[in-house]
């Protein structure tokens, strides 16, 4: 009896033992170089988009999370928290290039980090490259967007620099299955698709009349939507050209626009319609209810080379929150959307797009069932499998 007793002891020690080092491997260190701003908007101080919401998401996994974050419009220099994330926020320009490469290296320093997570700008890419190599880290390049469309890329040589480093990074993550086939000239293995996601806890479904009330929108009006950046890059300007057409054969139909300008865009797009109400930019919070307010919510996305490689945040928001759905089939949203009727609609085509907002318009909201689709890209789900990758490959 006393054998057997010994006997389980032991073996509860070893295992305990084990599963401490198997915690130790799997409990990584990872520093995030970003930038401070993204989407036209602070993702620091707005808690807003992939990186913040994404490793938020992955540090729930027990991994040791940091950033370091380029500041090229306010040039701060400070330390903050945000989910129990250390961020280290730098100032960054032509003038402080240097002291902001030096406290790059100070941090990597610091910290014996597994990895170095290069994301929103091809430029971090580059020197991320330098000094995870320089310090021995794994390099992960995360492609946020098609890169070629970044002002970074004008820079002279850059795009060779920016090959070298697809190349040779340790992994690649891209934010659509589109971005992954364009690349793969240049990189093809260890490649994996990290989708765009929406907090669900947050983006869910609400009472339309107690949004509207929230919002100030008119109560018995018919409301199209849209929520993200005013840029003909992504087609509000069709949208506009659109709803102007429909309004004539529609009585009462508003268009509800949330968003800030694309710095020049003003000159190009017109909100300065009858029935167009422009609410400027909104906080996440209001977002959501600006969604449920609406009878229809569109991604009026154009084909071009940024649009057929993004995966936009509003597509999986929108459907979180179960809202009727028009978007433009380009690039990874048909992938989500195909399954839905009357959801899809032709690129650059405004007559389609005009149909489908129209039927749309008729539908009832309880008839879809988009957020038990969106779940797939909750950030948590997301980080899952971002999880999944970084073990299978430490």
């Amino acid at each position: 009896m006393k054998l057997v007793v010994y006997l389980t002891f032991g073996i509860s020690v070893l295992v305990k033992n084990y599963l401490n080092q198997a915690n130790e491997l799997n409990n990584m260190k990872l520093l995030v170089l970003t930038s401070r701003y993204t989407a036209n908007r602070d993702i620091i101080g707005e808690d807003f988009g992939r990186q913040t919401r994404l490793f938020s998401a992955l540090k729930k996994f027990k991994h040791d999370i940091g950033f370091f974050a380029a500041d090229y419009r306010k040039f701060e220099k400070k330390n903050v928290k945000l989910h129990g994330i250390n961020i280290s926020i730098r100032p960054f320009s032509i003038f402080h290039f240097f002291s902001f490469i030096k406290n790059l290296d100070s941090a990597l320093k610091s910290k014996e980090y597994d990895f170095l997570i290069a994301s929103s700008d091809p430029l971090w890419g580059v020197i991320g490259y330098v000094f995870a190599k320089k310090h021995d880290v794994k390099f992960i390049y995360d492609l946020h967007d098609n890169y070629e469309t970044y002002a970074t890329y004008n820079i002279p040589f850059f795009r060779h620099m920016d090959n070298f480093v697809l190349k040779n990074a340790d992994l690649v993550t891209t934010v659509s299955f589109a971005l992954k086939n364009k690349i793969k000239p240049i990189r093809a293995k260890n490649v994996f698709v990290v989708q765009n996601g929406a907090d669900t806890k947050l983006f869910k479904p609400m009472d339309r009349l107690h949004c509207r009330n929230a919002l100030k929108l008119p109560k018995n009006a018919k409301i199209i939507a849209y929520a993200g950046s005013i840029q003909r890059l992504q087609g509000i300007n069709l949208l506009v050209d659109v709803f102007n057409e429909l309004k004539e054969e529609i009585k009462n139909l508003k268009l509800a626009i949330a968003g800030r300008f694309v710095k020049g865009e003003e000159k190009y797009i017109n909100l300065d319609y009858e029935g167009v109400i422009y609410l400027k930019s909104l906080a996440q919070d209001k977002i959501v209810r600006l969604i449920n307010a609406a009878d229809v919510v569109v991604v009026p996305n154009p084909a071009n080379a940024f649009t057929k490689y993004c995966f936009p945040y509003k597509v999986v928001e929108y459907m979180a929150c179960n809202a009727p759905v028009v978007a433009t089939d380009v690039g990874d949203v048909g992938l989500f959307l195909r399954r839905f009727k009357g959801s899809l609609c032709k690129e650059n085509d405004r007559s389609d797009m005009k149909e489908k907002i129209r039927l749309q318009l008729q539908n009832k909201r309880a008839k879809y069932g988009y957020r038990a689709a969106a779940m797939s890209n909750s950030w948590e789900n997301i980080a899952l499998r971002l999880d999944k990758v970084l073990k299978e490959n430490i």
